[in-house]
């Protein structure tokens, strides 16, 4: 992403660019930065794109071949296709001789690097995964949108935000212009604001639930089961959620052991560092025994709602109950 940001700076641009991975914001907003260097808007004759897998390779490569129309450039813009994906000799003999009027940039999901036509981008162009930000990343960004409509925000509230919001940048995007619109007349935004605006996620929820499960608090693990449900979440779905936090409690609590820093932690497990802290507290204070008995019952109770034994609705709430009455 730093070269691209160069080229963009520099003015010094490739023949073909190649964005994926999974943050999809990121890919369509240095697509439309491309875009724009070369065609003004309004102007249809040098712009095409295509979307989709279904599509007529030999059309895609007659147009990057031909002239722009009282233009410097003309920009074929391909989304989703497909076409690094598999072998496909035709593009990647095209590759290198794609006319210096013509700007190719494709926005794919994956892609193959062993493909011919992908060692062909990378010598011709860019190839450039987009993946999700660190946490430090993630609040730099956030920061400088707040910034830029001349707002602060408090750390709990940063924090909460992030908790809330997850890294998908389009979600973070979406809420943020609702948090900066709620707080128009405010000096900033506060913890308070944030809990107003923007919905917890399930994961959010999930925290909640485990908490009160290990403080053997049936009543809020319960209400948390069905908010969860009130917000659509499939109870295999939340069975899969609490299984996946008793897991990350319990690597949090063999690497605490081991004095691992929390920031380490977060990088093994691949995780943002906020997640890492909310859980290990509640894994400090249980067992290994307690953690690994919690994985093996979601596991049995997988199998017997996927086998038709348990009704999915009641294995899962049994499932929280039992969880409840499990020692330390």
């Amino acid at each position: 992403m730093k070269q691209l940001d160069a080229d963009i700076k520099s003015g010094n641009f490739k023949k073909i660019y190649v964005f994926y991975g999974d943050q999809d914001y990121l890919k369509s907003r240095y697509k439309d930065i491309l875009v724009r260097q070369f065609v003004p808007d309004g102007d249809t004759m040098n712009l095409t794109c295509f979307f989709g897998k279904k599509i007529d390779l030999k059309e895609v490569l007659e147009i990057a071949g031909t002239m722009p129309f009282f233009a410097e450039k003309r920009v074929v813009v391909l989304e989703k296709s497909g076409l690094f994906s598999s072998a496909c000799e035709e593009l990647a003999e095209f590759i290198p001789d794609i006319p210096d009027t013509c700007v190719m940039i494709f926005t794919e999901d994956k892609i193959d690097a062993r493909l011919k036509q992908t060692k062909a981008a990378k010598a011709a162009g860019s190839v450039i995964e987009f993946t999700d930000l660190c946490e430090a990343d993630l609040r730099k960004w956030i920061l400088q949108r707040i910034a830029k409509e001349h707002r602060q925000i408090t750390a709990n509230a940063l924090d909460l935000f992030i908790t809330r919001c997850g890294s998908d940048l389009w979600q973070i995007s979406n809420e943020l212009e609702k948090l900066i619109s709620y707080t128009f007349n405010k000096d900033g935004i506060r913890k308070e604001d944030v809990e107003a605006v923007c919905p917890p996620l399930a994961e959010d929820k999930i925290f909640v639930m485990i908490n009160a499960i290990f403080d053997r608090n049936a009543d809020t693990a319960l209400c948390c089961y069905r908010d969860l449900l009130a917000l659509r979440t499939e109870p295999l779905n939340i069975l899969g959620l609490i299984r996946e936090q008793y897991r990350l409690m319990l690597h949090a609590k063999e690497m605490s052991e081991e004095n691992v820093s929390l920031r380490e932690m977060a990088e093994v497990m691949k995780l943002r560092d906020t997640r890492v802290k909310m859980a290990l507290p509640v894994a400090k204070k249980s067992s290994k025994i307690r953690l690994i008995e919690g994985i093996k019952a979601c596991a049995e109770t997988d199998e017997k709602i996927k086998t038709g034994l348990l009704d999915e609705h009641i294995g899962v709430e049994t499932l929280i109950v039992s969880l409840i009455k499990r020692r330390n």
